[in-house]
């Protein structure tokens, strides 16, 4: 990451949109997934984003706008009781948390949303999910292009909040 980051700021890139798109299932109840297991899972899915928004958000707010989409999962969600196996239910979970947070955070322009694109045809989800990557990417490309009068601090999947 500090490679790339050291790079665009070399070529003078400002980056105006950033997805935290990131993921991996590890299995196991909390009860018995492998701590080493629940770490990594919180290191891509939490502190990952969180290390890309404290670069990239600054210059977001400086210039006055910007997107960050935090791609999440409905098994993050308290409402829903955070179905799933422990360590990404749990890492979503506090992905979602740091999107509501940020959100609060972040300068005027700046809008930042976490996407549900659910269950997706990807090397993850698998041949048997129902979705195929354009309907889950859906959400994150409007969630990236929203106007100035677009939502913050939203949960969503296709186009409607859900409940954190």
């Amino acid at each position: 990451m500090t490679a790339a980051l050291a790079e665009l700021a070399e070529a003078e890139i400002a980056v105006d949109v950033l997805v935290n798109n990131a993921g991996i299932y590890r299995r196991g109840t909390s009860l018995d997934v492998a701590i080493a297991d629940m770490r990594e899972s919180f290191e891509i899915h939490f502190f990952g984003p969180l290390a890309l928004c404290q670069a990239l958000i600054p210059g977001m707010a400086r210039r006055g706008y910007g997107r960050v989409v935090n791609v999440s999962s409905g098994y993050g969600a308290l409402s829903a009781g955070l179905p799933g196996d422990a360590a990404y239910s749990l890492s979503k979970a506090a992905l979602n948390a740091l999107t509501l947070r940020l959100s609060k955070e972040v300068g005027r322009g700046v809008k930042v949303n976490a996407a549900c694109p659910g269950w997706v045809r990807t090397r993850m989800g698998g041949p048997e999910a129902p979705r195929s990557v354009e309907d889950g990417a859906a959400t994150v490309v409007w969630l990236a292009t929203l106007p100035a009068s677009g939502p913050s601090g939203g949960f969503f999947r296709d186009g409607e909040l859900l409940s954190w």
